[in-house]
């Protein structure tokens, strides 16, 4: 008798337990949204141990933190070509692929920060439109950037190094780079604002050792505006020559280590010979320089030829207008019957069986 009325309960219990389990397995897939009209597809926290390639190919904002990613392959984000915006932090990436990012033309930001990588990857900073680099949280005590194409192609503008256990600043050549223009079509021109383009303004570099870092590693970012050194091991020196370089180009010196007392310039010189008045900074500034001009040239060059574009459009509509009307015109004139004026002619041209018009009976 007890059994009879528990079975129902364990059944109820069934259900539930299996609701719940059907729900669970719902929220471990992939979720698709918008986020200011971009397509975003989130797989946070899955425990995927790979790119998922069954994702709607159009995806511009995708989320993959959070997950048990160890390497990324050549074809990860092969057919992923349209992303903008990629986080892949909190995952276990030790290895990155020759090829794997080369696809991401239009790779704007990308955060691969708390992860195993020991170097970087060098060609994000081919990217022609990359603009954010988050790196910070890695392991890049023997990072190796021989091999880099100098000046790179990425116009970064943001670059966060922190806690990499790094010893110097990375050489990354000039920034700005003299950014090839032609990569960037005149509507996103417009809508980028690209007067000062390719400007690395801001660079995060705290909670590393730096113990080998050297004033001129900064002739290179004549438009450096924000840098982070707090938690570092600079020198006094260092830190008395960064705080004086930064307030000559009127750039913040915030986030550095305060100075707890003077040198003399014998044991500490001032570091403008070694970066604002460097032969590398003056090219920094005129790279600077040419890319505004050219920026300007090209955004006047795309606004005479839209005005010449308009302006041919509508000749082409006021002609096609005007043949239209003379051709209904001409038609009308076609389709209209002959009006007679002279009694002779409609004499002549009467047929037997018509009645005498009056003027020739008149005349008769």
């Amino acid at each position: 008798m007890e059994l009879h009325w528990q079975l129902p309960a364990i059944i109820v219990c069934l259900q539930i337990l299996l609701a719940d389990a059907f729900l669970l397995q719902d929220d471990r897939k992939c979720k698709y949204g918008r986020i200011e009209k971009l397509l975003r597809i989130r797989c946070y926290d899955l425990d995927l141990k790979e790119v998922p390639q069954n994702l709607k190919t159009s995806v511009e904002v995708l989320d993959l933190s959070y997950n048990r990613i160890r390497k990324l392959k050549s074809g990860s984000f092969q057919k992923y070509t349209d992303i903008k915006f990629l986080m892949l932090y909190e995952n276990m990436i030790l290895s990155v692929e020759p090829g794997t990012f080369e696809p991401l033309t239009s790779l704007q930001e990308i955060d691969l920060s708390n992860n195993g990588l020991t170097t970087i990857p060098l060609e994000l900073f081919q990217l022609p439109r990359l603009r954010n680099l988050y790196i910070d949280s890695n392991e890049l005590v023997s990072l190796d950037l021989q091999a880099l194409e100098k000046p790179i192609r990425a116009p970064l503008e943001y670059l966060n190094i922190a806690n990499c256990e790094l010893k110097e600043l990375p050489d990354l050549g000039i920034m700005p780079s003299k950014r090839k223009l032609k990569y960037l079509t005149f509507w996103e021109f417009l809508k980028h604002n690209i007067f000062a383009s390719a400007e690395l303004w801001q660079l995060n570099a705290s909670m590393n050792p730096l113990q080998d870092f050297k004033i001129d590693s900064l002739a290179n970012l004549c438009h450096l505006r924000v840098i982070d050194l707090t938690k570092t091991q600079l020198s006094q020196c260092g830190c008395q020559q960064v705080t004086n370089h930064l307030m000559m180009l009127g750039a913040s010196p915030q986030f550095v280590p305060v100075c707890m007392e003077a040198l003399d310039i014998r044991e500490c010189p001032l570091p403008y010979n070694r970066t604002i008045h460097s032969a590398t900074f003056a090219s920094c500034q005129t790279t600077v320089e040419l890319n505004e001009t050219r920026s300007l040239w090209l955004f006047a060059a795309g606004c005479f030829g839209g005005v010449c574009f308009v302006l041919i459009v509508l000749l082409f509509c006021v002609i096609r207008c005007r043949r239209k009307r003379a051709q209904r015109r001409l038609r009308n004139a076609q389709l209209r019957k002959p009006f007679v004026i002279s009694p002779r002619n409609a004499i002549n041209n009467r047929k037997p069986e018509d009645e005498p018009l009056h003027c020739d009976t008149a005349r008769a």
